[in-house]
């Protein structure tokens, strides 16, 4: 006697559907400068390529903005915003010759695959510079239009812009 389950393709259908609907919404959200690659910089590049200007190599600063596109001693630019294929600094972490590898053998730091697709895609997304949100001056967000989507009379909304917010927020969920 035997028993059919049905096509293993008909129960994993509901989750293809679910991924073919998810993973397009986190590829399009684009590379975060402070969150996701300074955050890498600042563990593998900065001990050579950061501020000391006495333990700085061949002349490339990457904590900085200009010096990091600039490049250095090779003479070639180690950032091309918006071309990978370009930058110096892409070629070197996908290198496999020792000599040109970067982070460098000897400071037995290694990249992740993510990491460096990571950096990749950054460097696609034309290298957009962040600065820490501490030095950012805030800015007031415009209070949602009153127009409430829901079964509330309109009497008996608080006149609290913050309650605009979470109207808002509710309605749009």
């Amino acid at each position: 006697m035997s028993v059919s389950h049905g096509s293993p393709t008909r129960s994993l259908l509901p989750v293809f559907v679910a991924l073919a609907l998810i993973v397009p919404a986190f590829a399009a959200k684009p590379v975060d400068f402070s969150r996701e690659i300074k955050p890498i910089l600042s563990d593998n590049c900065y001990n050579c390529h950061g501020p000391d200007a006495g333990s700085r190599k061949a002349g490339l600063r990457l904590d900085l903005h200009e010096p990091a596109l600039a490049g250095g001693r090779s003479g070639f630019p180690s950032i091309v915003p918006g071309k990978p294929e370009e930058s110096e600094l892409i070629a070197r972490i996908f290198s496999t010759d020792p000599e040109e590898i970067m982070p460098s053998p000897d400071d037995h730091k290694t990249l992740t695959a993510a990491q460096k697709e990571l950096l990749r895609r950054w460097v696609a997304e034309g290298a957009p510079w962040g600065e820490h949100w501490a030095f950012s001056p805030p800015v007031r967000p415009s209070i949602p239009a009153s127009g409430s989507q829901l079964s509330t009379p309109s009497s008996q909304l608080s006149p609290n812009p913050i309650d605009a917010f979470i109207r808002a927020r509710l309605a749009a969920e």
